[in-house]
């Protein structure tokens, strides 16, 4: 049987040499790619619209990071972190110590919070400062943050805490305030809370800008946080100025690019379009470059010209 079982399986010579050469040809067929790789052949690219697309998502990144807010309306306040029980509020200048209940839901104060404060008063509470208004149970860090730069405490308490700054408020208790436009470093420096090294940041991004149009660009100023914008709020405004403008069609790819608003891809954009196609006969016309849009136009717009006597 074992015999029978060991001759039915076996293989003669030619048999054991036709599978060696099937393995090897088997063998062979799976490493042929490895040594003969197909060449893919490059896509030509457009230099000129890479560049386009590069500048266009360096636009969306920076815009993604510095959120810039074109509502003039300074005293809104929809980049603050909202909470479920937030309600809108209307800021206005007030004394903690005498507002009453329907003052503070006025201010955006919960009303549950409201008779809080007031039941704090009538036990005999009083607020020494402004900043005692954080110690209210209830009250959220980005609710205290938003109206404490309108409380004015008026009491005989002395608060040492105060400055001349402070002291120096007009007659019906409003902060003097100064024109983020003209005033100087060592004007800044008084405003409480704003430190040492903002006031020269602020004055600087001025003049790079060219003058602020709104109180929106003073919160562009690097190393503004939201907490300190909103604590020297009080204390500036924007008056109408001559802003300085950039010459479209005599000012150079790196002027353009000294502007905090236009990145170099724009500013050369600008000047290679201007070579390409002759001066620009007004401002608008660099809304013909492919990725400047309406809004990236509004934003810069202000701060271009095309003063053909310059």
């Amino acid at each position: 049987m074992n015999k029978e079982l060991k001759k039915y399986f076996a293989f003669s010579k030619k048999d054991r040499i036709a599978v060696v050469v099937l393995i090897l040809f088997i063998t062979t067929f799976l490493l042929l790619p490895y040594f003969f790789k197909v060449k893919k052949n490059k896509i030509p690219v457009d230099p000129v619209l890479v560049e386009q697309v590069n500048a266009l998502n360096q636009k969306k990144l920076v815009e993604q990071n510095n959120g810039f807010k074109r509502n003039e309306n300074w005293q809104d306040n929809s980049n603050e972190p909202s909470t479920i029980n937030r309600q809108p509020g209307q800021l206005f200048q007030f004394n903690p110590n005498t507002l009453d209940e329907a003052g503070w839901v006025r201010l955006g104060i919960r009303e549950k919070t409201a008779k809080t404060i007031l039941n704090y008063r009538n036990k005999g509470g009083k607020f020494k400062s402004a900043e005692d208004i954080r110690k209210i149970w209830g009250l959220s860090k980005e609710e205290a943050d938003r109206i404490i730069p309108y409380a004015i405490v008026t009491h005989n308490i002395n608060n040492t805490s105060n400055n001349s700054f402070n002291n120096a408020t007009t007659s019906n208790s409003k902060p003097l305030l100064l024109d983020a436009n003209t005033c100087t470093p060592y004007e800044l420096k008084n405003i409480p809370g704003i430190g040492t090294s903002l006031p020269y940041k602020i004055v600087n991004f001025r003049e790079k800008l060219g003058g602020f149009l709104n109180m929106a660009q003073v919160k562009e100023t690097y190393g503004m946080g939201d907490s300190i914008f909103t604590t020297i709020l009080p204390y500036l405004h924007v008056l109408p100025t001559q802003i300085k403008t950039i010459n479209i069609n005599t000012a150079s790819e790196f002027e353009l690019n000294a502007h905090p608003y236009i990145d170099q891809a724009v500013a050369k954009a600008i000047v290679l379009y201007r070579t390409k196609y002759g001066g620009y006969s007004s401002v608008i016309g660099i809304k013909k470059i492919v990725f400047i849009t309406d809004e990236m136009y509004k934003k810069i717009a202000p701060y271009l010209s095309v003063d053909t006597n310059e």
